[in-house]
């Protein structure tokens, strides 16, 4: 009885990380297209409610981080669906 709930324990483990790592796949391939990399913006909200904020090294294109907390724009915190992080066009 005890090998059967590991067996069932360890089934269940695997399926919800498959579903976890699919999910993050399916999110990255999803990810919105952010502004062009000649918007000076701070902030870029996409259409479905997550927050980014600008991150820019001198030499390299723009970076937009998720802002977890976006607060100080008025918003709820960040949905689980969205990118960490998007990467401006040239």
């Amino acid at each position: 009885m005890k090998l059967t709930a590991t067996i069932a324990a360890c089934a269940l483990a695997l399926a919800l990380t498959s579903t976890s790592a699919q999910a993050l796949v399916n999110a990255v391939r999803s990810a919105p297209t952010p502004p062009p990399a000649t918007d000076q913006s701070q902030w870029f909200t996409t259409p479905d409610g997550c927050a980014y904020s600008r991150a820019k090294a001198p030499g390299y294109a723009p970076q937009w981080i998720l802002i977890l907390n976006p607060h100080h724009l008025g918003m709820c915190p960040a949905p689980r669906h969205c990118a960490p992080s998007l990467r401006a066009g040239n």
